[in-house]
């Protein structure tokens, strides 16, 4: 993202947001609640696939890097498709297992191998646009672009949001408050307990319940972002685009994080921190980005424009 200030609007929104629920988290929730919203579900199940459709577009644009580079050594062309296959499978494995889970279309019936099967074959598209961008990209270094922004996606989602849930361990406000299985817990504060309450309600409640702080799900689709930024610096044509496609991108994610607290899966606070761990990591990244492995021509665009900054 060439224009820095952007992303500092977005992290300001999001921080109000947590701000404004570390108060009304509940009244909030209250308003809108509606476990079974078919919006809400559909959101849910499907909403993260821009999100980690940013890996498969990425592994597909290494394909078209390595397929190209015909001079780097053979180790190292089989590491890149080694990479290029994870990031397929991760993109499709952990939008598969959401399909069907409680966190979407629950039903006992499916398996977990359905929705992979669903969402692998989503993917294949995303693969392949990737693959059409790589072809069209003149920056030399841009695998190590992608490379830098795919272990930022990777930061924000596993010690980001995966370890604080490990830690706070929320309960989810559709147990919490609407079947009061759970006390209701602010954000700041950790269940220590949330073990007993499992044991008290066996084949009631699981892990999962007490995972609500902070959303993965939004920090997944905030991790849109990234794509959204990306794909103009493999297309030069598309970089006049590249504001308007990180604005959907947030707008889209918006949505989804509305959708986390209509099925109450989650609050305000949860869907802010979560993507705001997304944002954080990205503008770190992009930082690497601009200053360091853009082509020069681009960081002079950067710099002489002082209304940009």
């Amino acid at each position: 993202m060439k224009q820095r200030w952007h992303i500092w609007i977005v992290g300001g929104l999001l921080l109000i947001g947590l701000l404004l629920g570390s108060f009304f988290d509940l009244q909030i929730n209250a308003a809108l609640f509606d476990r079974y919203n078919l919006f809400g579900l559909i959101a849910s199940s499907f909403g993260m696939i821009p999100g980690y459709a940013t890996l498969s577009v990425f592994g597909g644009a290494l394909f078209a890097l390595t397929f190209k580079n015909k001079k780097s050594h053979i180790a190292v062309r089989i590491l890149f498709y080694a990479i290029i296959l994870a990031f397929y499978g991760l993109s499709t494995y952990f939008l598969g297992k959401d399909v069907f889970s409680i966190n979407g279309f629950y039903n006992e019936k499916f398996h977990p191998w359905l929705g992979c099967i669903i969402m692998g074959v989503v993917m294949l598209p995303c693969l392949y646009f990737g693959y059409w961008l790589g072809k069209k990209n003149e920056n030399p270094k841009m695998w190590i672009i992608i490379l830098v922004l795919a272990f930022a996606m990777f930061m924000a989602l596993v010690p980001g949001t995966t370890v604080l849930k490990s830690i706070m361990h929320r309960p989810r406000y559709r147990i919490a408050v609407f079947e009061g299985y759970a006390p209701f817990h602010n954000w700041w504060q950790a269940c220590k307990e949330y073990k007993d309450y499992i044991s008290a309600n066996p084949g009631l409640l699981t892990k999962e319940e007490f995972k609500s702080f902070p959303s993965g799900h939004s920090c997944a689709v905030m991790c849109g972002l990234i794509l959204a930024t990306t794909i103009p610096l493999m297309n030069k044509n598309w970089m006049k685009y590249q504001v308007l496609f990180f604005y959907i991108a947030f707008g889209w994610g918006l949505v989804v994080m509305f959708s986390r607290m209509l099925v109450g899966a989650h609050y305000l606070t949860d869907t802010c921190m979560g993507s705001l761990l997304a944002v954080i990591f990205f503008y770190i990244a992009n930082e690497v980005v601009v200053r360091k492995l853009l082509p020069e021509e681009k960081k002079e665009e950067v710099q002489s424009e002082p209304t940009q900054e």
